[in-house]
């Protein structure tokens, strides 16, 4: 008997990143995602930290791991 075929998913993260010179907080970042391609991106998060944009991807990751939609 066959076992059951786990349903795979394909993430995508993109990362835009800028410096806007002149600011207080001069980096901006805009991160688009998804856990699963097929069901499209999530809304755009916006950040000025590098811890930020570290936290975001690391939470991508682990929802990508668990196999649910990040948030």
């Amino acid at each position: 008997m066959l076992s059951p075929m786990r349903r795979q998913h394909t993430g995508l993260l993109i990362i835009r990143a800028w410096i806007e010179q002149d600011s207080a907080e001069p980096l901006r970042a805009q991160l688009r995602s998804t856990t699963d391609v097929s069901s499209g991106l999530e809304p755009p998060l916006n950040l000025t930290s590098d811890e930020r944009v570290g936290e975001a991807v690391r939470s991508w990751l682990a929802a990508v791991r668990a196999d649910q939609p990040a948030g």
